[in-house]
């Protein structure tokens, strides 16, 4: 057998059997219920002759064909229905009870090839992988603990389990290159014009039917989010958009001009493979010293906010100077296609924070970064006009349209600091003379290029996302104008945290509504009053989410979660909750109490003082299945076609435990968190075989 696996216990045979028998008084010819006494009395039970196990296989072990004994096994047998328990002689077992699935059947045919282990957890471990060394039993509490998943949310996409949206700077590596990968799916089907899909044909839909200024503002923009998602998701399922909390400390909105500028992810940097085919290709060819720390940027992840930042560098520290800001230049385009190549999320077009002369948002564009006291007095407002816009007949800018929507295009497009020049000026650093002049012409060529792309633009054979745009030096970024603004990334997560945004504000004022809330919102057909709750769309919106995988296979008493590091950033959060995903209808009531930082917690763990104790659930049991074969299975994710009746009384429910006191507490003594649950029954004993679900999941809200 595969010792890597879980060996299933006895008490899990049992509580199989339990539960399809239900009421049944069946004596099966004087054995009783015959699987209630024990693994070595279930291991020696007949029925009118039939042994319910079969005995081991005599010869040596690898001749014999797998699951040998449990095959032959009555139990098994009769479980599915076979001679001599398929009502020729015998009817199936149970008798008098409902049928057992295939899965739980299997369980106890695993059970039985495994020697029938009376152990109530165990699972066997090579203890020297490779060598013919025997296995050893030992308890899965000794080394067994859940844990995160990579993703960092459930995989899975069932009936009410809603996706995450997330906080894109808490985000993990994992997290991000799939959200990269995301990206690139899109910009590669620009290869083909007529595929609506396409990143190019997404952009195009804000050029030509973006909402600002009125009511639709921001119903139109919670659609077309919703709509990018679902082409992200075709190739990669699930895949959320994250949201960018721009007022966070970090970026320091009171000298927003000294903080982040934008979220890391978002930021050029150079992956190693991609540095090696960079200093391969440039000519002439860097210095042996220029190439080491043109790799070492690679190799040490070292992030710039613009390209600017970027090539001055490469200019003043590494001292590789062949290089000028003309777009024709081939080593500017060769560095910029490394910078792409590395990051889908980084965009050339794109100048934040950076204003003529140096100068700040506020001294040049006469604006001010949204600080969080912007939020809270926007949040403060109580009807739809001030908010989010008037309608046709009263027309006004909402305030969140104006600010923090409209601040941001302006401080993420910024101006090009090195737009009509021959050369790089680089901030207290020497010029790049490089190899390439730049004539009059070209200038003049380039200050035109800047006045076009901010015109009226046409659809019909624009070629955004093309190199030769990326390659190009417009005065202003894409960000800057509504008819290039989707076409850089960092627009997608600036407009879901205003969707984000709009969210909060209608939990606060659900009956403040939009005018005229049966308008199609163009090009798609859905209306004002389809946007207006989010749980149809599929999402929630989280600051992180660590999620945990258990699998409905088998159940569980004391769930304990590997260590989960949680940012520093992190852990200033509104509200921490536990999630137990997909819990099907359970046989029993109980109730559950989570832990926090105390792996050991079991049934007689106090609660009462216990800084650890984060709150419980109770489940109210269903009882004994009452109905006839599959009457209480688990109902498929999705029902039959044209089946348009309520969902199944079985379908698994979602339940969550509010820890955010618990949560801070055990914040403040830093290091990571670790999650225990403990299944109590009505007794007030640990449950070891009632609970199933498909994960657990903390998440921290904003």
């Amino acid at each position: 057998m595969d010792t890597g696996a879980l060996t299933i216990a006895y008490a899990r045979v049992k509580a199989i059997l339990d539960e399809a028998a239900g009421d049944s008084s069946a004596d099966y010819g004087g054995a009783g219920r015959f699987w209630t006494r024990g693994a070595r009395a279930l291991e020696e039970a007949e029925i009118f002759g039939v042994k319910m196990v079969a005995p081991p296989a005599t010869g040596h072990a690898c001749c014999a064909p797998v699951r040998t004994r449990s095959a032959a096994s009555g139990l098994i047998k009769g479980l599915r229905g076979e001679a001599p328990f398929d009502g020729d002689r015998f009817p199936a077992l149970p008798w008098g009870g409902r049928t057992v699935s295939p899965s739980d059947i299997d369980h106890i045919a695993e059970w039985i090839d495994a020697g029938c282990p009376d152990e109530t957890t165990s699972v066997p471990v090579e203890l020297s992988p490779g060598e013919p060394a025997p296995p050893v039993r030992v308890r899965t509490s000794q080394i067994a603990e859940f844990a995160v998943a990579v993703e960092g949310y459930s995989p899975t996409s069932q009936v009410g389990e809603p996706r995450r949206r997330m906080n894109i700077d808490f985000m993990g590596e994992a997290q991000l290159d799939r959200l990269r990968r995301g990206f690139r799916q899109l910009y590669a089907l620009n290869r083909w014009p007529e595929d609506r899909r396409s990143y190019n044909n997404q952009a195009l839909i804000h050029q030509n039917h973006c909402q600002h200024g009125w009511e639709r503002f921001l119903p139109w923009h919670r659609a077309y989010l919703y709509e990018f998602e679902q082409n992200l998701q075709d190739f990669e399922p699930g895949l959320m958009l994250p949201y960018w909390d721009f007022t966070m400390p970090e970026y320091r909105p009171e000298e927003p001009d000294k903080g982040c500028i934008i979220p890391k992810s978002m930021k050029a940097y150079l992956t190693e493979e991609a540095a090696e085919t960079l200093v391969a290709a440039l000519d002439p060819a860097p210095t042996a010293d220029q190439k080491k720390a043109v790799l070492a940027l690679a190799r040490e992840r070292t992030y710039f906010t613009s390209q600017h930042h970027f090539f001055c560098h490469l200019v003043t520290t590494i001292g590789y100077g062949a290089v000028t800001p003309d777009p024709k230049n081939a080593n500017r385009q060769r560095l910029i296609d490394a910078l792409l190549e590395s990051n889908a999320l980084w965009y050339p077009l794109r100048y934040p924070a950076e204003y003529a002369g140096g100068g700040t948002i506020n001294q040049v564009i006469h604006y001010h970064y949204p600080s969080a006291d912007d939020i809270t007095q926007i949040l403060s407002l109580n009807n739809f006009r001030d908010f989010g816009g008037g309608n046709i007949y009263d027309a006004a800018f909402g305030f969140l349209d104006q600010n923090p929507h409209n601040t941001m295009h302006i401080w993420t497009g910024g101006q090009n600091p090195d737009a009509g020049l021959a050369a790089y000026v680089c901030k207290d650093g020497p010029t790049a003379t490089g190899t390439t002049p730049q004539p009059e012409a070209d200038t003049a060529r380039l200050r035109a290029l800047t006045i076009r792309r901010n015109d009226a633009a046409q659809v019909g054979g624009r070629r955004f996302h093309a190199r030769s745009d990326l390659y190009s030096q417009p005065g202003l970024g894409d960000m800057f104008s509504n008819l290039t603004a989707s076409y850089d990334p960092v627009f997608w997560p600036i407009h879901v945290n205003i969707d984000r945004i709009w969210w909060e504000w209608q939990k606060l004022n659900p009956n403040a509504l939009p005018a005229d809330l049966d308008a199609v919102l163009s090009p798609w057909n859905c209306t004002i009053r389809d946007t207006l709750d989010i749980a149809p769309f599929g999402y929630e919106y989280v600051r992180s989410s660590h999620f945990m995988p258990v699998g409905l296979e088998a159940p569980v008493s004391r769930f304990v979660s590997q260590p989960i590091a949680v940012p520093e950033a992190g852990r200033n959060f509104k509200r921490a909750e536990i999630r137990l995903h997909q819990v099907p209808q359970l046989m029993r009531s109980c109730f559950v109490r989570a832990f926090l930082n105390d792996p050991g917690a079991n049934a007689s763990t106090a609660i009462k003082g216990n800084p650890h104790y984060g709150g419980y659930i109770s489940i109210f049991g269903h009882g004994a299945c009452y109905g006839g074969p599959g009457h209480c299975d688990i109902p498929p994710a999705q029902p039959r076609r044209f089946d348009q009746r309520p969902r199944s009384h079985n379908t698994p429910r979602n339940h969550r435990i509010d820890v955010t006191a618990a949560a801070k507490r055990a914040f403040e003594g830093g290091g990571p968190l670790q999650i225990t649950l403990v299944v109590i029954g009505g007794d007030y004993q640990e449950e070891s075989e009632l609970l199933k679900l498909e994960g657990v999941s903390i998440s921290f809200m904003d």
